[in-house]
């Protein structure tokens, strides 16, 4: 038996685990980073459901609706949220906007009775601020629901969307909402005005 041939062989093995591990390795790291930005995917849309939903709870122990309290949704939809945005004066941060509107029915039909926004006027809610709700969702005659939603573009995908993976644009801002039905059966107008 050959010493040298056996060296030769496991020198071969050598190159060939070598040559597989440069090939898998690019594969492995695109599936690291792709897990790391869902999960900051989800527990960025995950904290924003939770700040929707505080803030139509506030909404729906209310007795009466007015520009404060109305104003004390958007704190709570802030406060939840963080440290995400649920809605910013433009200044600095992810552009973010939170919605909070009622829908009701007088007679025969969803009617938008008001809306209030606060943050980036340039995204534009899906739910709140329209009489159709999801699903063909009918309020029923003489009440009122109160709809907030929240949107935030922060760009969940930015490691991904990078020119070094694949250079493509991310999903589409983050969107969040909740419908409740407030205590006052009906809300179609909004004492004091916007906050």
């Amino acid at each position: 038996m050959n010493p040298f041939r056996r060296t030769s062989r496991a020198g071969r093995h050598a190159g060939v685990a070598a040559l597989e591990f440069g090939l898998i390795l690019p594969v492995l790291v695109v599936m690291f980073v792709a897990t790391a930005e869902a999960v900051s995917y989800l527990r960025v849309w995950y904290r924003l459901e939770q700040a929707a939903a505080s803030a139509a709870q506030a909404a729906s122990r209310t007795e009466v609706l007015n520009s404060t309290a109305v104003a004390g949704f958007f704190e709570a939809a802030r406060s939840v949220a963080e440290p995400y945005t649920a809605w910013n004066t433009g200044t600095t941060g992810a552009r973010a906007r939170t919605v909070i509107s009622a829908v009701s029915n007088p007679s025969n039909g969803n009617v938008l009775a008001w809306t209030c926004s606060r943050g980036d006027s340039t995204l534009t809610p899906n739910v709140a601020g329209r009489p159709t709700l999801p699903t063909g969702f009918s309020v029923p005659r003489g009440q009122s629901v109160v709809v907030v939603e929240i949107i935030n573009a922060t760009s969940p995908w930015r490691i991904m969307a990078s020119p070094i993976f694949f250079g493509t644009e991310g999903p589409a801002p983050l969107r969040t909402y909740a419908i409740v039905r407030p205590r006052a059966a009906e809300l179609s107008t909004l004492t004091g005005g916007c906050p």
